[in-house]
């Protein structure tokens, strides 16, 4: 289920901005039945912006004159205008500014183009030309098996130039359906170029309630109320990398029709029904189930694989399918469905195996900001299940195939907030999240046995990986679309950025325990020369990939932080080695990251590091202290480790052992020599393998 983008969001962002996209776009031959070409609605308000204004703050060499958005509802009738207005001042901006771009939804909308005009030197240019229109299907969302129908009309401007302004609007007739004639929707004032004036205008009917989160202006004209909301100089809206999903740069603001949550509950139940049909299919599949499975826990795991596993997913999500599911035996059937698809069918099966179970809608970005908001039917992207059991809440995602665990212990989604589709719904319930995820890593290098006289010192690797609660299933979904072979070449090259000279012994081998939900990774290899330079550096490399910075360091948005995170990765010489450190524990921590790495010297030397992290965010305040720890946790990853005497393989210690000889000679000639004074280039020099010019790392 995805979340309605009202529209008017193509003004706010810039044609330009959906110019670009990753998936090439199929033309479509029938574009004559898909737009119209006709004069501007005489309800619309035309505004007349300053063109001769000097311009301030420019960005992407265009001047942002105007972004006007005006909404006319009348019944169950819903059309909205829309006008943009841009300076174009620079070759950058003629590059920007000259591709018009306009999304539709042509199950229940209609596109109207009004007019494209260029303004130069005081003149209008008429820029729209029909047969230049191209309709295309783009589907943005059909690598993660999502299709929604929508159309994108595209208008590649001619001959344009700097100083030049273009000029287009166009309007969006008809309303969408599931809504019953009801309304709701969401304005913004987001730009991508800084922009003189955004305004938002809404023709209402004065006996229709109203509920908005900011103030207006109102102006009452008979039976109908003009709202109106603007900004003026309004700045271009930076966005950061690693910004938590939550956050929106954008300021924002709801008008809907709907006065509480009981009026939005008793909207979706309508949605959710489960007819004649789908009682008898679920019925029928319950039995099986029962038949399979004789206790009752056994029967809820089962249901729940089923629809994890066997239902693949498919978001066919036009007109009405964005937000009503498929009934539950079209969905045995076909053996597809999307999130709604799969909560409604697992809500329905769970209550014939004797569990209470609701869809809930869920919102994967907001999550627990949805609080700030008024109720809608639009707030929501994603469709889950609330399970009852023993007294007990349970979240499951029918989505999520391969997952692993128990009713009891399966891990939580991290939604925080859902709206349970029933009648008697009142507000959103809070999702306590559960998680359980874990990764440790064991590695053991030990000298090989039996090596011949006079061979290459070998040593052998063996890695142990334990994936548990969150993390085994994320191991567990990656091994069902890749190949054994493709995990182990992958790790082969993990582990070759620290062992040039590394060959695997064989194929790793998986251990699986579903039920438990702990994936074991074991992997065997042999190293050569591992002392060969006389010291190597160690980097846990399961912990390192969790230390990236972000790329904007100073920032004016919040950081994401990786979470739930725990890892914990342990390295075992067998005979010991030298650490060159003088710290064996380190303790750093952040804001939101906690790291520990803890030095053992005996028999067997063991080095064992841990990340965890504990917050999911940072607000910016904490952003710089949070940076520090982490070039600090950086800073001390690594130890370098040379070779005790326990160490030393037998091809090592005949070496050394020459070596002894020949500096005992050499000691002994010198002595004989007496007090003679030898010339300055008669003295060896130090042996650069025994050298080190790495200096002890402290505190």
């Amino acid at each position: 289920m995805r979340s309605i983008v009202l529209s008017f969001l193509i003004a706010a962002l810039g044609p330009f901005a959906f110019a670009r996209t990753a998936a090439r776009p199929a033309v479509r031959a029938d574009d004559a039945g898909q737009f119209e070409v006709r004069p501007a609605p005489v309800w619309a308000d035309v505004l007349h912006p300053d063109l001769h204004a000097a311009p301030r703050n420019v960005r992407s060499g265009i001047d942002g004159l105007l972004e006007d958005h005006q909404v006319r509802v009348v019944g169950a009738n819903v059309d909205e205008y829309f006008r943009d207005v841009r300076k174009v001042l620079t070759s950058a901006g003629v590059q920007n500014a000259s591709e018009i771009s306009i999304d539709f939804d042509p199950s229940y909308e209609r596109l109207v183009i009004h007019d494209v005009v260029l303004i130069r030197d005081g003149k209008r240019i008429d820029e729209l030309t029909r047969e230049d229109v191209r309709i295309i299907e783009k589907e943005t969302e059909a690598e993660d098996r999502i299709y929604d129908g929508q159309l994108t009309a595209l208008l590649f401007l001619k001959d344009v130039r700097a100083g030049d302004v273009i000029d287009y609007s166009w309007s969006l007739e008809g309303s969408n359906p599931l809504l019953g004639g009801r309304y709701a929707g969401e304005f913004d004032f987001g730009v991508t170029v800084p922009t003189r004036l955004i305004r938002h205008r809404l023709i209402w009917p004065a006996s229709r309630p109203l509920h908005m989160s900011k103030p207006a202006t109102v102006e009452h004209r008979g039976g109908t109320d003009i709202y109106v909301w603007q900004r003026r100089d309004v700045p271009a809206t930076d966005t950061e990398d690693s910004t938590p999903d939550w956050y929106d740069a954008f300021e924002t603001l709801q008008v809907t029709e709907y006065g509480s949550w009981t009026e939005v509950a008793k909207w979706a139940d309508a949605l959710f029904r489960v007819d004649e049909t789908s009682h008898a299919a679920i019925a029928a599949l319950a039995k099986e189930i029962e038949a399979a499975h004789p206790g009752r826990d056994g029967r809820i795991v089962a249901a729940i694989r089923f629809v994890q596993d066997d239902i693949r997913y498919l978001g066919i999500e036009m007109g009405r399918g964005s937000h009503e599911p498929r009934q539950p035996s079209v969905v045995l059937a076909q053996r597809y469905g999307d999130c709604k698809d799969k909560a409604l069918l697992l809500a329905a099966l769970l209550r014939q195996l004797g569990v209470q179970a609701w869809p809930a809608l869920v919102n994967t970005k907001l999550r627990q900001r949805l609080d700030e908001y008024l109720p809608s039917p639009f707030l929501f992207d994603h469709v889950i299940t609330e399970v009852a059991d023993g007294g007990k809440i349970y979240w499951i995602d029918g989505t999520l195939s391969d997952q692993g665990g128990t009713l009891a212990t399966i891990d939580t989604p991290s939604d925080e907030r859902a709206f349970i589709v029933r009648p008697d719904s009142t507000g959103l319930t809070p999702i306590v999240i559960r998680t359980h995820g874990t990764v440790a890593v064991e590695e053991v290098i030990s000298p090989a046995a039996n090596v011949a006289p006079g061979a290459n010192p070998t040593h052998l690797l063996a890695v142990t990986s334990t994936y548990s609660g969150r993390d085994a299933d994320e191991l567990r979904s990656k091994l069902a679309s890749e190949s054994l072979a493709d995990v182990a070449k992958d790790h082969l090259n993990r582990y070759a950025a620290d062992h040039p000279r590394i060959e695997a012994l064989g194929a790793p081998s998986i251990d699986d325990d579903r039920l438990r939900n702990v994936i074991i990774l074991r992997e065997r290899y042999t190293i050569r020369n591992l002392w060969k330079t006389g010291s190597w550096t160690y980097y846990p490399r399961a912990v390192e990939k969790h230390l990236d910075r972000p790329t904007t360091l100073v920032r004016s948005n919040p950081l994401a932080i990786e979470y739930p995170l725990d890892v914990t990765e342990r390295l075992t010489i067998r005979g010991g080695a030298s650490p060159k450190i003088q710290e064996h524990d380190i303790v750093v921590g952040s804001p939101a990251l906690h790291y520990e790495q803890h030095v053992q010297r005996g028999p067997d030397l063991i080095v064992t590091t841990t990340l965890r992290s504990t917050r999911d965010a940072l607000p910016v305040a904490k952003v710089p202290d949070h940076l520090a720890a982490l070039n600090e946790m950086r800073d001390r990853l690594d130890i370098t480790l040379e070779p005790t005497h326990a160490t030393v393989t037998p091809w090592a210690a005949t070496i050394a052992a020459i070596a002894l000889v020949g500096l005992a000679t050499s000691l002994s000639v010198r002595r004989r020599r007496g007090n003679m004074i030898l010339p300055a280039d008669v003295i060896e020099p130090r042996n650069d393998a025994y050298r080190s010019d790495r200096t002890d790392r402290t505190s």
